[in-house]
């Protein structure tokens, strides 16, 4: 079989950050306990089992916002996740006299802040994202002036009266389904200032499966909760080439790859390296 492992693997800078703050707050005998994950600090399964091994308590419902979670939280640390929280969160944390983690990262913060000066020098802000995903959670409560945008469609059914518009989006969507939204926005409203923030993690390895030599399969390598995954999963799929979306080995075991002459093998921000050499070696010895 020809394996062609598409780079980069491994986390991207902040989730590695987010993580390495984790375990510190778990070891570190001074950070008070108990310690909560204040949701998945990442979308891995394997990180947040192991993290909940060694002592650390996750609160997650997703039919619930985070401010109603913290609501289960009675003393003790809260980390925050990589995704962000809203500034409500924040502030219900301290007011609950809870120790606060923030391991929300930089891009996102970046993002959070200018939507905040944007807001108050007038602007209507539009948000690309996705519904209910923590990231797009913690920006909406900012402000209920914000508009969500998920699809093109959205930004047609606007009627917006002032040419004050700022428009950016959750840093992990599609490029290629981002680009078809920016340009609506740019037809409809050419004055808005249009702030494309999908990451730069995000954005290498899409376009590494856009451009991947032609393969039997490719194989995507994460947790189906994590948006920068599945997007792989539809990049392969534009690119035409056949995808699964696997969370580790055994889940690839159970796939019939006797017809599979080549392969190539990518994975998401948030998935440990380690999961990648697991299934590049199986399929060394296929």
């Amino acid at each position: 079989m020809i394996i062609n492992k598409l780079t980069p693997q491994g986390y991207c800078g902040g989730v590695k950050k987010a993580i390495e703050i984790a375990y510190q707050a778990i070891d570190d005998s001074l950070v008070k306990k108990p310690l909560y994950l204040l949701g998945s600090i990442i979308h891995n399964q394997h990180v947040i089992d192991d993290l909940t091994n060694k002592g650390a308590i996750i609160i997650e419902d997703k039919n619930r916002s985070r401010a109603e979670l913290l609501d289960q939280i009675k003393e003790g640390t809260v980390i925050f996740s990589a995704h962000g929280v809203a500034p409500s969160v924040y502030t219900k944390a301290l007011a609950k006299g809870l120790n606060i983690i923030d391991t929300t990262c930089p891009n996102v913060k970046l993002i959070q802040n200018k939507i905040k000066t944007q807001l108050e020098a007038g602007y209507t802000c539009l948000y690309i994202g996705t519904a209910k995903h923590p990231e797009c959670e913690a920006i909406l409560e900012i402000s209920k002036e914000i508009i969500l945008i998920e699809t093109k469609d959205d930004i047609t059914k606007l009627n917006l009266k002032s040419d004050k518009i700022f428009i950016t989006n959750q840093t992990t969507l599609s490029l290629y389904d981002t680009k078809i939204i920016y340009e609506t926005i740019k037809k409809l409203y050419p004055k808005a200032i249009i702030d494309n923030k999908i990451c730069q993690a995000t954005t290498i390895r899409q376009q590494a499966v856009l451009n991947q030599k032609k393969v039997d399969l490719c194989i995507v390598v994460g947790d189906e909760k994590s948006s920068n995954t599945q997007k792989l999963l539809s990049a392969s799929q534009r690119a035409g080439i056949e995808a699964i979306l696997v969370s580790d080995l055994t889940a690839l075991k159970k796939y019939d790859l006797s017809n599979v002459k080549s392969v190539s093998v990518t994975s998401g921000a948030s998935t440990p390296e380690y999961i990648v050499d697991m299934i590049i070696e199986y399929l060394n010895k296929i």
